[in-house]
C-alpha cells in the first residue's frame, strides 16, 4: 500500500461512519417504546400550537424562554407501567435534542403537566432545521438507582 492509498483510508472510514450515524438515528423509535418496564409515549409539535393553552399548574408556558423562539417545538412525554398499563406519575425526566450527527445529552428537566387530568411531562426545545432529530430522555424514578434512558427519532418537516 502506498502513501496515497493510505491517506484515502481514513477519509473513506470517516465517510462510512458518518453515513452510519444517519441510519442509526433513522432506526430509532418515533413515538413509543418500552424500556426498563416503562412504556414511553412521545409527542412533538410546534410550540406555536401549544402556547396560550392552559395545561394546569406547573405547565411550561410561553414565558419559559425557548417557547419564544420561532423554531421551538414542544416535547410531551407520558409514562406507563409496561405490565399494568397504569400511568406513572412519580418520575422526573431530563431531555435533550440534537440533529442526526449529534447525540445530545439531556440538558433540560421536563415540567410536570397535567393534561385532561392525566400527568404528562413537557418542555420547549429549538428545532430550526428540517431533517432528522434525536431526542434523548433520562427517566428518574424514586428508589431506582440508575435512570432509564431512551432515544427517539423525530423527522422535522420544516416550514413551521
Amino acid at each position: 500500500m502506498n502513501l496515497r492509498q493510505l491517506s484515502g483510508a481514513p477519509l473513506a472510514l470517516a465517510i462510512i461512519l458518518l453515513a452510519g450515524c444517519g441510519n442509526e438515528v433513522s432506526k430509532l423509535p418515533r413515538d413509543e417504546q418500552t424500556v426498563g418496564g416503562i412504556t414511553i409515549d412521545l409527542g412533538v409539535m410546534p410550540a406555536a400550537l401549544v402556547q396560550g393553552h392552559s395545561m394546569g399548574p406547573g405547565a411550561p408556558g410561553a414565558a419559559s424562554g425557548a417557547a419564544q423562539n420561532p423554531a421551538a417545538h414542544h416535547i410531551v412525554v407520558a409514562l406507563f407501567d409496561a405490565t399494568t398499563g397504569g400511568r406513572i406519575t412519580d418520575a422526573r425526566i431530563r431531555a435533550g435534542v440534537g440533529d442526526r450527527s449529534y447525540n445530545h445529552e439531556p440538558d433540560q428537566w421536563l415540567a410536570e403537566m397535567p393534561v385532561n387530568g392525566m400527568m404528562t411531562y413537557g418542555g420547549y426545545f429549538p428545532m430550526g432545521q428540517e431533517g432528522l432529530w434525536r431526542i434523548h430522555l433520562e427517566i428518574y424514578r424514586p428508589g431506582v438507582a440508575k435512570p432509564i434512558e431512551a432515544n427517539f427519532a423525530y423527522e422535522h418537516p420544516g416550514g413551521f
